[in-house]
């Protein structure tokens, strides 16, 4: 499975929220989508998150996602060492 968060600028959500930005911009209100997917690419869950939530916030979400709705007990996940952190994964 693959998560991939995605970052969407906008106004009228009311999940809209000033939040980091990985291309830099400033001063925009936005929202956060976390697509996750199998093996072949194809979305199986989607979850939108206010826009200031943090990477390790949405993906200790997809963790409870894939243990309590599709029963998988292990896993291996990758993802960068601000999303994954050797807390995070004592605690999940």
């Amino acid at each position: 499975m693959t998560l991939v968060l995605h970052i969407l600028e906008g106004k009228a959500c009311p999940l809209a929220k000033y939040g980091y930005n990985g291309e830099k911009k400033r001063g925009k209100l936005q929202i956060v989508f976390g697509l996750l997917c199998n093996d072949k690419g194809s979305p199986i869950a989607v979850e939108v998150f206010e826009g200031n939530t943090s990477d390790p916030k949405t993906f200790t979400s997809q963790i409870d996602k894939v243990s309590s709705r599709f029963g998988i007990k292990r896993v291996v996940w990758v993802g960068d060492r601000g999303m994954i952190t050797q807390a995070r994964i004592r605690e999940d």
